[in-house]
């Protein structure tokens, strides 16, 4: 696997199809042949990696080259247009990056060629293209796989390695566990390669400020590997490492550091949680006709199928018929539950017209709690045509219900079985509440109950109420889920179980316990809801 350009190698600089390129010598041959005059083309011929709305990037083979990593970008609105006439382009930016790097031996995909299609010094279309790593994959794939010591003799690798980057130097300003690729072998030994490096700056010596704001970003995409401590040691084994070791500092810029992660995760979040409608490698917005967005994976043939499906058993008594109200209807058909939402009063059709999306609510909600790695049902496609807004959702019908399994296990379960139950719910609550997820509606008939490695898991369904915060859920919402679930849970579930239980979710969520306090308050919250005593509450 080559990875690392010779750094002696010259630059051949030539002009085609209205592109002017620059090449390693042994690849402009090939380049002029086989990769012009149409870039775009060729990346869309090859096997496509990702694609956005300004850019595509693909694997193609090209002949004399073998295995080609091709980024096509294309620059879209004015302001872009603008900015090009005094900023460089990606493809130039990353071309100077990875030769750069190269020079100095740090470990990048071999840099092939870049072009750029200018007009009066407008930048219009750009590629570069790289020797593809075969075989290599992401940090951030390759982890989930890994045992932990693997991933701890990988990421612990990565401290001196990106010491190294910094002092060359090199500024990435994109650094994240998706842009380290990590090649086939033990981890403690394998080729480890910086790639995407089109953000970068280089040059000029990388500021204190500026190594903190990108370590902030790099440790912030190990966070589901690297908890508060582990960060910490990282740090340490960073600044421990190059010719002038700074150790010292590990305090102040530890604290600066996790402030940083802090907002990184807000961001990310909001950024995120958009993705379900908009044109990506997962979704797309072209659903037909009207307007919204659905995965990919869900072609429109078959996304027409359901909704006509779900046309024909919006009566009670029809085949697929799940839920009928004056708001709505809610069917199954083949693995996907349709979801209609329509407004039933004037106030509602007026709603509607000032804010046309609010339908699209536990569409984006379900989205964003699959980015927070929280079970729910997959949303595939939301849809608003005719003045009614559908929602297709994966079908989670076989998984029980958390207040029917709680009544099953509670009446003839055994008692380890109930304790599993208990416990595990009351972590999974408290997890969710210390990492701000709110469900406006929590109750045992939206908590569906599935299975992870011989222990229960959970799914929230009926997302459209769902709230992001980015603290801990305040006392009141708290106390509201508490009672929402609490009445929705049947009696066999003993007073002394259900303390038991929320004695757990205060040891998971973090928060205050006030039992005698918080009692009172989900009484007097429970005194205005319908109690379950034995048949749970559809």
């Amino acid at each position: 696997m080559s990875a690392v350009e010779p750094a002696t190698s010259e630059a051949v600089a030539f002009e085609s199809a209205g592109y002017r390129c620059l090449a390693s010598p042994g690849a402009a041959d090939a380049v002029r042949a086989h990769v012009l005059p149409d870039p775009l083309a060729c990346a869309q011929a090859g096997r496509h990696l990702r694609t956005a709305v300004s850019r595509l990037t693909s694997r193609v083979e090209v002949n004399g080259l073998g295995a080609v990593l091709l980024k096509v970008h294309r620059t879209r609105s004015l302001g872009e247009r603008l900015l090009s006439l005094v900023r460089r382009g990606r493809a130039r930016s990353e071309w100077e990056a990875a030769r750069y790097l190269a020079a100095r031996q740090f470990p990048v995909p071999e840099a092939l060629a870049m072009g750029e299609q200018r007009r009066a010094g407008v930048l219009g279309a750009s590629f570069y293209a790289a020797r593809f790593l075969e075989g290599a994959r992401s940090l951030e794939d390759a982890a989930p796989a890994l045992t932990p010591s693997e991933r701890a003799t990988l990421v612990g690798r990565l401290a001196p390695l990106l010491r190294r980057m910094h002092d060359l130097g090199f500024d990435h300003r994109d650094l994240h566990a998706g842009n380290v690729l990590v090649a086939p072998g033990d981890a403690e030994d394998c080729e480890l390669v910086v790639t995407d490096l089109h953000r970068s700056r280089s040059g000029a010596a990388v500021s204190d400020r500026s190594r903190r704001r990108a370590l902030a970003q790099w440790l912030h995409s190990l966070r589901a590997w690297l908890g508060h401590e582990g960060r910490a040691a990282w740090l340490v084994a960073y600044l421990g490492a190059g010719d002038t070791p700074r150790s010292g500092d590990a305090t102040a810029w530890s604290e600066e550091i996790e402030q940083r992660i802090a907002r990184f995760e807000r961001v990310r979040r909001g950024s995120r949680g958009k993705r379900c409608f908009k044109e990506s490698t997962v979704y797309t917005r072209d659903v037909g006709g009207g307007w919204g967005a659905r995965r990919r994976d869900l072609g429109l043939e078959e996304l027409e199928k359901a909704l006509a499906a779900h046309a024909g058993a919006r009566s009670p008594d029809a085949a697929g018929h799940v839920k009928h109200s004056r708001k709505g209807v809610v069917t199954r058909h083949g693995g996907i539950v349709v979801k209609e939402r329509r407004a039933a009063s004037f106030v509602g059709r007026l709603r509607d017209a000032v804010l046309p999306r609010r339908h699209a609510a536990g569409y984006r909600n379900a989205h964003m709690l699959g980015v927070l790695e929280v079970g729910t049902a997959l949303p595939l496609a939301h849809v608003r045509r005719g003045g009614s807004s559908y929602t297709l959702y994966e079908d989670l019908g076989a998984l029980p219900r958390l207040d029917h399994h709680a009544r099953e296990l509670y009446t003839s379960g055994t008692r380890a079985a109930q304790a599993q139950l208990r416990d595990a719910s009351a972590e999974w609550l408290g997890a969710l509440h210390r990492e701000g997820i709110y469900h406006g509606d929590l109750k045992g008939v939206n908590v569906l109950v599935g299975e992870r490695n011989g222990a229960p898991a959970f799914r929230l369904i009926d997302t459209d109420h769902c709230r992001f915060f980015p603290h801990v859920v305040d006392a009141r919402r708290r106390v509201k889920n508490l009672a929402q679930l609490a009445a929705s849970i049947a009696v066999c579930v003993t007073r002394t179980e259900r303390l038991r239980w929320y004695r757990r979710y205060v040891e998971t969520a973090g928060v205050p316990a006030a039992e005698r306090e918080t009692a009172v308050q989900v009484a007097a919250a429970l005194a205005r809801k319908i109690v379950v005593v034995d048949e749970p509450i559809e």
